[in-house]
């Protein structure tokens, strides 16, 4: 018994013996006091280097993430001083207009959420030196978008989609002939046709206060507007014009559509992008029934390499409209004046609607000159609202220089009136002009022509118009406007017009 128990107690020793042993090879924590009191106190212990890292990337992470609400704070904060509270702009002379105003509240515009939109549209529209910020814009940001053809003087750029033509197909009809569903357009039978193969023709807006399109053609320093084509609207236009003449009997009704510099500046490479006004103009004068055609295209198309259009605007120069008129002088067998008895008016750096539309830094960076002629014979102008009434004294031509640069267009005034001019041309012949704005350049041509002329905008004429016409003694009725107007959905407001 005393023999177990010995050996017994030497087997514990022995393992007492291992059990320091193993705790004498193991390292301890190297601890270090720097100072007695508990705040100063450090302690080295021994980190795995993969642990040190993960604790070095995540205070590396914290700082940039903190970096980045400080550096955008700051730009937030920038902004809003920027946008709210520097002073805010109220006219855009670039664009010549007047900028949004700040809403005026009330309970139903705050309800609708128009007060909302209204606030968020002045801060949008009247941003501080925001010329300068378009103007940065259209030089580094919006060449950008758009669609790029070509470098160097054969590039292009197009804002818009275009109007991508397919190959024409020759189809035989054996009925009338359409491509809009409510338009009729007879066509003899078994007529052989050459149309071009679409899937269905642009939708139709309602009448609007311009003839510009979206899609536009930015190419040897000039802006041009893309035609889409009259898809059987040029149809309807004739048949709207043949209704004035049968109403109108014995009086001289005239049709000038006039073309746009898509005819004549879209480079061979580019020509598919657009359709042609002159196929569309042959088939408005054949559709004419006792209406006199009068051919602008051909008189503008000899002079295309003079500047009859402006490169910025969608509008003609008035040198084209002093050729169109003189088309239309020699038709009506009127006498005519020359050029040479006209004042020579020039405005440096006119940069006009299509820049505004694009802001397309090639326009912005190229200006043109805006020339017009003011007639040196003296003529009286009265001006009237759209109803005909309250009659005012007027000058045929505005004065520019209160003008930006971008409206010298206006010198011919507004649309939105009834312009009444009585001659030195004692010839009795009176003649009303429906019109679209390329219109607004004629009546300085033609004030050595008639003795009296009415220049009336289709879309802002409050009046019956055969009524207006017999009422005036008018001998002769011309309607000229732009493709765009004549067969675009501006074209209903002459059939309107009739039955007011």
């Amino acid at each position: 018994m005393n023999e177990d128990n010995k050996s017994t107690s030497k087997d514990k020793e022995k393992n007492k013996s291992e059990d320091v042993n193993d705790k004498a090879a193991r390292p301890e924590p190297v601890i270090s006091i720097e100072a007695s009191d508990r705040e100063n106190t450090a302690i080295d212990i021994p980190i795995k280097a993969k642990k040190l890292k993960k604790q070095r990337r995540k205070t590396a992470l914290n700082s940039i993430a903190l970096a980045n609400i400080i550096i955008m704070g700051a730009i937030f904060a920038g902004g809003f001083v920027y946008v709210a509270l520097l002073p805010h702009e109220t006219k855009a002379d670039d664009e010549n207009r007047m900028l949004t105003t700040f809403p005026d509240f009330s309970a139903k515009s705050y309800l609708n959420g128009k007060y909302t939109a209204g606030i968020a549209d002045y801060f949008d529209d009247t941003v501080h030196d925001r010329a300068h910020i378009k103007e940065f814009i259209a030089d580094n940001i919006t060449p950008l978008k758009g669609r790029k053809y070509g470098d160097g003087e054969d590039g292009a750029e197009l804002y818009g989609s275009g109007f991508i033509q397919k190959p024409a197909a020759v189809v035989t009809t054996a009925a009338p002939v359409t491509t809009t569903a409510d338009v009729q357009s007879p066509v003899p039978t078994a007529e052989t046709t050459t149309v071009p193969e679409t899937t269905a023709p642009p939708q139709e807006e309602e009448p609007a206060q311009g003839e510009l399109t979206n899609n536009i053609l930015i190419v040897n320093k000039r802006g041009v507007t893309l035609y889409g084509g009259a898809w059987g609207a040029e149809q309807e236009y004739a048949s709207f014009v043949n209704e004035y003449k049968e109403a109108l009997g014995g009086k001289n009704v005239y049709s000038m559509v006039l073309p746009t510099s898509s005819s004549f500046y879209i480079p061979e490479q580019y020509s598919n992008l657009a359709y042609s006004e002159k196929d569309d103009f042959d088939k408005i004068e054949a559709s004419l029934k006792g209406v006199i055609p009068v051919d602008a295209y051909n008189i503008l198309n000899a002079h295309k390499n003079e500047p009859i259009y402006s490169r910025t605007d969608h509008h003609w120069q008035p040198l084209g409209a002093y050729y169109a008129a003189q088309e239309f002088a020699l038709m009506a067998g009127v006498p005519f004046a020359d050029l040479s008895e006209y004042e020579t008016v020039t405005l440096p750096g006119y940069v006009g609607t299509l820049y505004m539309y694009t802001q397309s830094a090639t326009l912005l960076n190229n200006p043109e000159d805006f020339v017009y002629y003011k007639p040196k014979t003296p003529v009286t102008v009265t001006q009237y609202d759209t109803h005909f009434q309250n009659p005012v004294a007027a000058n045929l031509l505005l004065d520019p220089a209160p003008m930006p640069n971008s409206g010298y267009y206006m010198v011919f005034g507004s649309d939105e009136r009834i312009v009444h001019v009585n001659t030195e041309c004692k010839n009795g012949r009176n003649l009303v002009i429906f019109k679209d704005s390329y219109g607004n350049a004629l009546l300085p041509m033609l004030t050595s022509s008639f003795e009296n002329i009415y220049l009336c905008d289709i879309r802002y004429f409050d009046l019956n118009a055969i009524d207006f016409i017999n009422s005036v003694e008018a001998t002769d009725v011309l309607f000229a406007m732009c493709s765009f107007s004549a067969v675009g959905a501006n074209r209903s407001c002459i059939h309107n017009n009739l039955n007011k």
